[in-house]
């Protein structure tokens, strides 16, 4: 009777430590749990950078509007990673102020925005490229020290409703993909588009 109470040496051999299968559902909850918070942290930063697009979308091409509307020539400077918007008093370009809209859009550090004038397959055809404006914007008496002083735009936002060429492409720093652009032909509006495209 003592003897059928204890356990047999082969049962107690049998419960020490974990099975095989038991070692494989445990990595695959793991991976599986490790896939689900990496997705989320994809999710945020893509939707983050989809808004930081849809931002600087919009208030170009409000600025746009502004221009016409105004009947004010309007510029944009893209200087330390900050979008400044410009305004021409008549003899200067001065810091648009006044308009909440249209205050330095500053993305941080954790984005890339570049400016890209050159080389845009729309730009030929673009009049305000023909009349080569930035020569004549930066053109003067003034010493090279007092040109740089002197805010001059990068792209014009016309009351006409015509911009110059311009590429604006946003990124964020430690992810390859997705890419957007904010291209500038001709006239308002600017387009936007992401890189790869959604299926």
């Amino acid at each position: 009777m003592l003897s059928s109470s204890l356990p047999t040496s082969s049962s107690s051999q049998r419960h020490i430590g974990f099975s095989l299968i038991e070692i494989l559902v445990v990595l695959v909850i793991i991976a599986f749990a490790t896939q689900l918070v990496v997705y989320s942290l994809d999710d945020d930063h893509e939707e983050a950078l989809a808004k930081h697009a849809l931002r600087l979308h919009t208030t170009i091409n409000m600025a746009s509007e502004f221009a016409v509307l105004n009947q004010v020539e309007l510029g944009m400077m893209l200087e330390k990673q900050t979008l400044e918007f410009l305004v021409y008093d008549g003899e200067n370009w001065i810091t648009l102020e006044g308009e909440d809209m249209f205050e330095p859009i500053e993305l941080g550090e954790a984005y890339r925005l570049t400016l890209n004038l050159d080389d845009l397959t729309w730009s030929q055809d673009n009049l305000l490229e023909q009349a080569n404006w930035r020569e004549i914007l930066s053109a003067g008496d003034e010493s090279l020290l007092e040109q740089k002083k002197r805010k001059i735009p990068q792209v014009l936002l016309l009351s006409s409703g015509e911009m110059s060429a311009f590429q604006l492409q946003l990124e964020a720093d430690g992810f390859v993909e997705p890419i957007y652009f904010i291209d500038g032909e001709y006239v308002a509006p600017a387009k936007l588009r992401k890189e790869p495209e959604d299926e």
